[in-house]
C-alpha cells in the first residue's frame, strides 16, 4: 500500500508538471488530481483496516502507553488561599 500511495503522488506530481508546461487544461488536472487523492484516502483507509485485524504484537502503528496510577486527591490547604467552601 505504502508503494502504491507513492505511485499516486507521484502522478499527481507528473500531472502538475504537465499543467505548468500546459500540456494539460486546468480542469484535465484537477480532475485527475482529485481521483488520485480519493485513491490515496482508501489506500489509507485500507491499510488501517489492515492493520486492526493483525494482533496488537504485529501491528505496525501500535501505539503502547502505560496507564499510569494517580494518587487519590487530596486538599490543598494553603495558606493565603480563598477559602473555596464558602
Amino acid at each position: 500500500m505504502n508503494r502504491s500511495r507513492g505511485e499516486a503522488a507521484e502522478t499527481i506530481h507528473h500531472l502538475y508538471v504537465a499543467l505548468l508546461k500546459k500540456y494539460i487544461a486546468s480542469e484535465t488536472y484537477e480532475s485527475f488530481r482529485a481521483r488520485y487523492n480519493e485513491c490515496i484516502r482508501m489506500l489509507n483507509g485500507l491499510e488501517k483496516t489492515l492493520e486492526r485485524k493483525l494482533p496488537v504484537s504485529e501491528r505496525r502503528w501500535h501505539v503502547a502507553e502505560e496507564t499510569p496510577e494517580y494518587e487519590q486527591p487530596r486538599e490543598i490547604d494553603l495558606p493565603g488561599w480563598p477559602d473555596t467552601d464558602t
